[in-house]
C-alpha cells in the first residue's frame, strides 16, 4: 500500500468516527461522569474542589478549556472524544513504529476501533478514551525514545492511575540521558504529588474513591471513602481479573483470542521489543487490579493493549485469525451495547460501525499488501 492511499484510509477513517461520536451519538451524562464534569466546571471557575467530587481528576483538568470555548454541560465527553480521535492516529503509529511496518499500524488501529468499551462509556462521561490515548502515548513515548515521556506517565497517572504500570517501557532511557532524562521523571513526579498532596489538603486522606462499594447494593458516602481502603489481599481479585479478560457478560474490553494470541507471542519470542519491560508492565497492571477489593474489566487497559500490540506478528501471517477476532467481537459488542449502547445509539446497526471500519482497514490492507512480514528488534 502506497502512502497516498494509506493516509486516506486513515482520514476516512477518523472521519467516520468523528461522524459517529458527534453526530450519530447521542451523549448522556451518567453517574461519575457527574462528578467529572462538576469538577471541571467549578475548577473552571476557578474553585479546586477535591472534597466535593470522587475519582481521578485528569480528565476534567484537560476538560477546562473546552467548558471555556463551549460553556457545554459535557465539557468531559467532548475531551474524552478528541482524545479518542486522536488514540486512532496513535494506534497507528504505535503499531507502525514498533514494527517498523506500516501494515502493523493498520492492524492496531484495527484492534482499537475493536475495543467498543472505551468509546461507549464515554459517552456517559467516563474516562476509558482518555486512559487509551495516554497509553498509547506513553507507549509512542517509549517506543521513540522520546524525553517527554514521563510527563506523559506523570498526567495520564492523574487520569486512572492504571497507566502507571507502563513506567518500565521508558525507565532505562530516562536514567541513561542523564540530567535532561531525570529532569523530566522529577517533572512528571511533581505531577502526581501536587495533585495528592492538595487532595489530601482538602480531604484528609487520598482521593475519595467512587467504586469501593461497587459489589454492594444501596447508597455509601462517596466522600469518606479513602483510596487506601480500596486494596486488599486474596485470590478473589485475581480471579476476577482472568473474568474481565474472559467472560463477555462482564463487558470485557478486546476478543479473548486477542488476549491469548499477544499472550503466547510475548512469552515464546525471544526477538520481541522491549520484552522484558512489556511483561513487567503486565504483570504490574495484573498485580495492581487484583489487590483491590473490587475490579472491572478497563483498569486492565494498559495490559490490553501491550496484549494487541504483541498479538499483530501471528495476525498479519495468519490473516484467518483476523477473520476469527473479527466474530469473537461481535460477541465481545453485543453485551456492551444491550448495557451501555442502547442508551446512545439507536440501533445495533448504527453502534456496530467502529466494527465495520475495522473490517474495511483490514480488507484495504489485504488488498493492497505486499509480502511484508513484522519486523522484531
Amino acid at each position: 500500500m502506497n502512502s497516498k492511499i494509506e493516509k486516506i484510509l486513515i482520514l476516512f477513517v477518523v472521519v467516520l468516527m468523528a461522524l459517529y461520536i458527534f453526530w450519530l451519538a447521542h451523549p448522556l451524562m451518567m453517574d461519575d461522569g457527574v462528578q467529572y464534569e462538576g469538577f471541571a466546571e467549578s475548577l473552571a471557575h476557578g474553585h479546586l474542589d477535591f472534597k466535593s467530587f470522587y475519582g481521578f481528576q485528569g480528565l476534567s483538568i484537560l476538560s477546562v478549556p473546552i467548558f471555556w470555548l463551549t460553556h457545554s454541560h459535557i465539557s468531559i465527553i467532548i475531551t474524552s472524544s478528541i482524545l479518542y480521535l486522536l488514540s486512532i492516529i496513535l494506534a497507528y503509529f504505535v503499531g507502525r513504529d514498533y514494527y517498523d511496518n506500516k501494515r502493523a499500524g493498520l492492524y492496531l488501529m484495527s484492534l482499537v476501533l475493536l475495543i467498543p468499551y472505551t468509546y461507549t462509556t464515554m459517552m456517559r462521561g467516563f474516562q476509558e478514551s482518555a486512559v487509551l490515548f495516554f497509553v498509547l502515548l506513553i507507549i509512542w513515548g517509549s517506543i521513540k525514545k522520546k524525553i517527554w515521556a514521563p510527563l506523559a506517565w506523570g498526567f495520564g497517572g492523574i487520569v486512572k492511575p492504571f497507566a502507571l504500570v507502563l513506567f518500565p517501557l521508558f525507565t532505562r532511557d530516562v536514567f541513561t540521558k542523564r540530567k535532561a532524562g531525570w529532569i523530566w521523571l522529577v517533572v512528571a513526579l511533581a505531577i502526581g504529588g501536587i495533585y495528592l498532596g492538595l487532595n489530601y489538603h482538602q480531604t484528609g486522606h487520598l482521593i475519595n474513591d467512587a467504586a469501593i462499594n461497587s459489589y454492594q447494593p444501596g447508597t455509601y458516602d462517596q466522600a469518606q471513602l479513602a483510596l487506601n481502603k480500596s486494596f486488599t489481599f486474596g485470590i478473589k481479585g485475581f480471579l476476577r481479573i482472568a473474568a474481565n479478560l474472559f467472560v463477555v457478560s462482564r463487558k470485557i474490553l478486546i476478543s479473548p483470542l486477542v488476549i491469548l494470541l499477544g499472550a503466547w507471542v510475548l512469552l515464546s519470542s525471544e526477538k520481541i521489543r522491549l520484552k522484558k519491560e512489556i511483561l513487567f508492565a503486565v504483570v504490574s497492571n495484573i498485580l495492581l487490579v487484583g489487590s483491590l477489593t473490587f475490579s472491572f474489566p478497563k483498569y486492565l487497559l494498559p495490559m490490553v493493549v501491550l496484549l494487541a500490540l504483541s498479538a499483530i506478528p501471528l495476525l498479519m501471517r495468519y490473516p484467518w485469525l483476523m477473520l476469527v477476532v473479527f466474530a469473537d467481537s461481535l460477541m465481545v459488542m453485543l453485551p456492551i451495547y444491550n448495557y451501555f449502547g442502547h442508551n446512545f445509539w439507536t440501533s445495533l446497526s448504527l453502534f456496530l460501525i467502529p466494527f465495520y471500519l475495522a473490517i474495511i482497514v483490514f480488507i484495504v490492507d489485504l488488498f493492497f499488501k505486499k509480502n511484508q512480514d513484522v519486523r522484531y528488534r
